[in-house]
């Protein structure tokens, strides 16, 4: 990140990461910490020096050599004087993160790989079994890396991913949500179910699938090609029990998008990295474009939340894309680092 390693290491880096897919993860995070750090002007670091000469003083009997005093900040040899002390800094900080990665995964089973796609982002990989996975933005997919022995091949999403299921006689595939789960033998299927969204879809363009709902897993439905399963449950307090009319269920045929000509099919263009709305209210918009250009949004009390738009962005940065929806409507829009006030 800080533009200081060489090629060769550059290289055994990417060799790793290809190892170790999970390391995704720690990879985007440590990107978001290194963009929001400020950068230390002189006398920032001048003033950092002056408080490591007071933590020297404190436990110089800890230390066995001693910093040149006419050195006004810390120099690299000083690293390497105390690699030991930095390496055990790094390991705090990386056991920091992982913590915080295994809070997260509370509603996901054990698995031994995790791919974390940020917010802004898309991903493409491939799973051990063959199967294809496209993963959109703030999105994440657990799955065992010797899938491909196993007589299930479970997978966990959160968020949204397009699968092209590698077939295997006997091996069903398996992809679970907090919400939903759906069951194939090798197909393609796209599965929404972001754990703010009230609504959870699964979108089938060949094959077929077989879905249930968690609570409900004696119920099954199954798809078509070219079908959209809906399902929607009113969030309810941790306590609360369900009402069976808090929840909706709809299967309903999928209709692209006509746009200057071309036709998109509005539930898997993300893969192509094409985000695409149709008749959608700003508020429900608000965070598809948080996710897709990586914002945070906030609407005015004075601007509609029902206004309605249809479009396509694929090049677009926030920027553009406000300045394009407000020639459909009229409002007004503010742009701070990564904030956006719309009034």
């Amino acid at each position: 990140m800080a533009n200081e390693a060489t090629p060769r290491e550059l290289e055994e880096l990417d060799e790793l990461m290809a190892i170790y897919p999970d390391s995704l993860y720690y990879d985007d995070a440590l990107k978001e910490i290194w963009a929001e750090a400020p950068k230390q002007s002189f006398s920032e670091r001048i003033h950092l020096h002056q408080l490591y000469e007071k933590h020297k003083l404190k436990f110089q009997e800890e230390f066995e050599t001693e910093v040149p005093e006419e050195e006004e900040v810390v120099p690299v040899s000083w690293f390497k004087k105390y690699t030991g002390f930095v390496a055990i800094a790094c390991s705090l900080f990386l056991i920091a993160l992982a913590s915080l990665f295994y809070l997260n995964k509370k509603e996901a089973p054990d698995f031994d790989t995790e791919i974390v796609s940020g917010k802004g982002m898309r991903k493409k990989l491939k799973l051990p079994d063959g199967t294809l996975v496209w993963l959109n933005a703030d999105s994440k997919l657990s799955y065992d890396n010797d899938i491909n022995k196993k007589e299930q091949r479970l997978v966990h999403l959160t968020g949204e991913a397009f699968f092209d299921v590698a077939h295997m006689k006997n091996r069903p595939f398996i992809v679970r949500t907090n919400q939903i789960s759906v069951k194939v033998l090798g197909t393609a299927f796209n599965v929404k179910a972001y754990d703010k969204d009230v609504v959870s879809e699964a979108t089938l363009l060949r094959g077929s699938i077989e879905l249930s709902v968690n609570n409900r897993s004696e119920q099954k439905i199954l798809l078509k090609p070219s079908e959209k399963f809906a399902f929607t449950e009113k969030k309810k307090a941790r306590n609360d029990e369900q009402d069976p009319e808090d929840i909706s269920l709809k299967i309903e045929n999928i209709n692209p998008v006509r746009i200057d000509g071309q036709e998109y099919i509005e539930e898997i263009s993300w893969k192509d990295d094409v985000l695409v709305f149709r008749n959608e209210s700003l508020e429900d918009l608000k965070p598809r474009l948080e996710r897709w250009f990586n914002v945070q949004i906030e609407i005015n009390s004075s601007v509609s939340k029902s206004y309605r738009f249809t479009g396509i962005f694929k090049n677009e940065n926030i920027t553009e894309a406000l300045t394009a929806m407000q020639l459909i409507k009229p409002f007004h829009f503010k742009l701070k680092a990564d904030d956006i006030i719309i009034y």
